[in-house]
Order: C-alpha cells, then sequence, then structure tokens
C-alpha cells in the first residue's frame, strides 16, 4: 500500500456567499477524480491537503456530496479529517454512487476532539482504495466537501 500527498488548488477551495451560508456551511473544496487518479495499487490511498483551519477555530458542521459518481475501481472511500484524525468529521464512506452524507444528526462532526483547537490545523481528506482497480483507474468522479468552519477570535 501506498499513499500519494496531494494539494488542492485554491480555484476549489471557496469561503461561501452569505446566501449560500444560510444552510449552516461556511467553506466548500470541490474535488475531482483527477486530482486522487495516483496510485497503481489495489488497496492505495491518497490524502488532498485542503487547507488550514483559522488560529482558535471551531468545525461545527460537515457533509461530503458526491454529485458524480466516481467510477473505475471496485471500491474507493473517503475520510474527512485533520492531518492527526483523518476521519475526525467524516469517516470512511463510499464515493461510488451520487449523493450527500452526513456523520451524524445536523451533519455534526463525528468526534468532538480534534473540532476545536487554539493552534491552527491542516484539513485533509483521505482517500482510500480497497479493492480491485487503483486510484490511478478512476476515469470519473465529482464531490464536494462542505465544513461549518469559524474562528472563535471572530465571535462577538
Amino acid at each position: 500500500m501506498a499513499n500519494t500527498d496531494v494539494t488542492l488548488g485554491s480555484a476549489r477551495k471557496s469561503t461561501l456567499s452569505n446566501q449560500a451560508r444560510a444552510q449552516g456551511f461556511t467553506h466548500k473544496f470541490k474535488i475531482l477524480y483527477t486530482d486522487i487518479d495516483e496510485g497503481s495499487g489495489s488497496s492505495d490511498t491518497v490524502t488532498v491537503a485542503l487547507g488550514d483551519t483559522p488560529t482558535d477555530f471551531i468545525v461545527t458542521k460537515a457533509l461530503i456530496n458526491v454529485t458524480t459518481a466516481f467510477a473505475g475501481t471496485g471500491a474507493m472511500t473517503v475520510q474527512v479529517g485533520t492531518d492527526g484524525d483523518p476521519n475526525n468529521y467524516i469517516t470512511a464512506t463510499s464515493i461510488l454512487a451520487v449523493g450527500p452524507t452526513i456523520a451524524g444528526a445536523g451533519a455534526a462532526p463525528v468526534t468532538l476532539a480534534g473540532s476545536f483547537a487554539a493552534a491552527s490545523d491542516a484539513l485533509e481528506a483521505l482517500f482510500t482504495n480497497s479493492s480491485s482497480g487503483s486510484p490511478s483507474a478512476l476515469t470519473a468522479g465529482e464531490m464536494d466537501i462542505y465544513l461549518a468552519m469559524h474562528s472563535a477570535n471572530d465571535l462577538g
């Protein structure tokens, strides 16, 4: 099993508008299959660096929405979290079908630990191929990751 590290380009990271924030999410990360088509082993992983949290951060919500099913491999999952806890916000979930995924009621993160800290933390999405094929065999797929991420320093 090999891991490939990839950094998501700034063009596909966005802070949501006030109108879009009405659902409670503040940040969006768009990942295409071409971002993760690395590694040729059937159990290879790809770690996509999404960026950093602000200092004194709080993550209150997390959601994945697969808009185009990932195709070309037997089984692939994604986890969303930090570099120290890659499944803190969303645990491993398949990305081979279209639709939204939340970890808990109200899209609450999986664990409280790692959902807040005084120091900035590195956000990541960890993709794992666990069956036939490999990440490099992907031929389609697109997904959005939404987070509600705030700085306690911005609270009134």
